[in-house]
C-alpha cells in the first residue's frame, strides 16, 4: 500500500486536488494496487474515482486529541507501534509514504500551526519507520531558524525528496551539504503537468457553446483570485503587490475586452468556498464581472459550476489563451497546449514555468502596476498563436519528462523493477 499526504481532495482548493489526482492516477497506471489518500472526512472509507478506487483515511491538525484522526494523537500512536488507531495503522503497514505538502505549504511563511502539520505528517513515517518520499514541490522560505533546522532534519531523513524549481533545489543542496545525494535529491516538474482530462457533464448551454470549436471568435480564460481580491487590502500588504488585485485583475481584463472587440472572456474559479469566504474564486469572479458593467454584458461569463481539477482542465484546454495568479489553474491551461500568462504573486510560478522552458510567461504583480499588467496580457493574447506553436513543441516533452520522473518516484516507492 502507498500512502499520500497532503494532498487533500477536500479542500475546495482544485490545485491541491489536481497534485492528488496526478499522483495517484499516475502511481495506479505503474502498478499500485492499493493507494490511501488522507482527506479532512472522519475514519477509513473507500471512494471510486473512476480510474481508480482509492482509500480515504481521515486525517486532521486540530484540538481534539481524543479523535483518531488527531495528527498529533497518530504520532504518538505511531512511537507506540500503531495499536488500534487508524491513521498510525495504516502509515506502518505502508510500502512508502508520498507527501506533497500541498505542493507549496512546507515553509514557515504561513504560520506555525500550518508548518507544524507539515512537520507531523512527514514525522508520521518517518516515527514508523516507513520510506517517506516528499514529491514535487517548494521549500521555504523559512524565516524562523528553530522552524528551518527542523524543516532540514525532515529532509535529511527523507528517503527521497523531489522539488519542482531551482530556488528550491539551491537550498536542498546547500542545507543538505555533504548528504545531498543526486539520486535521490532531484529536481523535477510539477505532478499536475500529467494530470488527466475529465469532460464534465451538465454544463450551462452558453458555457457549452463558448466552448465549441467552431465557436466563431476568440475565447480568453481568467481565474480571478480569492486569496488576492476578497481582502485585497490586506493581500497587497502581505504580498507586496504593486496594487490592489481587484484594480490589476480589472485593468487586465478591461484592456483585453477593449483590444478584440469580438473576445470573450470566461471567468474560471479554481478554489470553490462557501459564498462570504475570504478565499473564494467564485465570489471574486462575480465581484469583477459586475465592476466591468456595460464592456462586459454578453461578452464575460463566470463559470458557476464547481468542477473538479480533472474537469477544468477540460475547460481549460479549450481555450484560446488563458491568465490567472492561482498557480495549478495555469499549470492546468499550458500543459494541454494553450498559451498563458503566470499572474505571480511570490516567486513559485515563475520557478514552476521556468522548470517548464515558459519562464518568460509571467508577469509579476509586485513589481508591474495595473497598466503594465494590461499591456503584458495584451502583448500575449495578441501573440497567441506564435505561443501556441512554440508550446506545442515543449508540451509532449515537458508531460514525457513528467511521466520519466513518476517513473523513478514510483520506483522509489517500491512500485517498479
Amino acid at each position: 500500500m502507498i500512502t499520500l499526504l497532503n494532498a487533500a481532495p477536500d479542500t475546495g482548493n482544485q490545485g491541491v486536488s489536481a497534485l492528488c489526482h496526478a499522483t495517484v492516477s499516475g502511481l495506479s497506471h505503474r502498478g499500485a494496487c492499493e493507494i490511501t489518500v488522507a482527506d479532512h472526512g472522519r475514519g477509513l472509507r473507500q471512494a471510486d474515482w473512476g480510474y481508480t478506487t482509492v482509500n480515504l483515511l481521515g486525517l486532521t491538525h486540530n484540538r481534539r486529541l481524543w479523535r483518531g484522526d488527531n495528527l498529533r494523537a497518530a504520532n504518538v500512536w505511531t512511537r507506540a507501534g500503531g495499536g488500534l488507531n487508524a491513521p498510525a495503522r495504516t502509515v506502518a503497514r505502508s510500502r512508502a509514504v508520498l507527501d506533497v505538502s500541498g505542493g507549496d505549504s512546507f515553509t514557515d511563511v504561513y504560520g506555525p500551526k500550518r508548518f507544524r502539520a507539515m512537520i507531523l505528517t512527514k514525522r508520521l513515517a518517518l516515527n514508523a519507520g516507513v520510506p517517506l518520499i516528499l514529491l514535487p514541490q517548494k521549500l521555504g522560505p523559512f524565516s524562523n531558524p528553530a522552524f528551518k533546522a527542523e524543516a532540514v532534519a525532515v529532509l535529511r531523513a527523507a528517503s527521497a525528496v523531489w522539488v519542482r524549481d531551482a530556488l528550491s533545489f539551491n537550498f536542498l543542496r546547500e542545507a543538505l551539504g555533504e548528504d545531498f545525494d543526486p539520486d535521490r535529491h532531484r529536481l523535477g516538474v510539477d505532478v499536475a503537468v500529467a494530470l488527466p482530462q475529465a469532460r464534465p457533464t451538465g454544463l450551462a448551454p452558453t458555457v457549452l457553446n463558448w466552448l465549441k470549436a467552431s465557436r466563431g471568435f476568440p475565447l480568453a480564460g481568467l481565474n480571478v483570485s480569492g486569496l488576492l481580491c476578497n481582502d485585497n487590502e490586506t493581500a497587497r500588504q502581505n504580498f507586496g503587490l504593486t496594487d490592489l488585485h481587484t484594480n490589476q485583475i480589472f485593468a487586465l481584463s478591461e484592456r483585453l475586452l477593449q483590444y478584440h472587440p469580438d473576445l470573450r472572456l470566461l471567468l474560471i474559479p479554481h478554489v470553490h468556498r462557501p459564498d462570504g469566504d475570504a478565499e473564494s474564486d467564485l465570489d471574486a469572479a462575480r465581484s469583477l464581472k459586475t465592476r466591468l458593467g456595460a464592456l462586459g454584458d454578453g461578452r464575460v461569463l463566470v463559470l458557476e459550476d464547481q468542477l473538479n481539477a480533472m474537469e477544468l482542465k477540460w475547460v481549460l484546454s479549450r481555450l484560446d489563451w488563458f491568465a490567472g495568479a492561482r498557480m495549478h489553474a495555469t499549470i492546468g491551461a499550458f500543459s494541454s497546449g494553450v498559451p498563458t500568462l503566470g499572474l505571480g504573486y511570490t516567486d513559485k510560478a515563475q520557478g514552476v514555468f521556468a522548470e517548464c522552458g515558459i519562464g518568460d510567461e509571467v508577469v509579476d504583480l509586485r513589481r508591474a502596476d495595473a497598466r503594465q499588467i494590461a499591456e503584458r496580457a495584451e502583448v500575449s493574447f495578441a501573440s497567441r498563436g506564435a505561443l501556441k506553436d512554440d508550446l506545442t513543441s515543449r508540451i509532449e516533452g515537458i508531460k514525457a519528462r513528467a511521466n520519466r520522473e513518476m517513473n523513478v518516484i514510483a520506483r522509489q516507492a517500491g512500485l517498479l523493477c
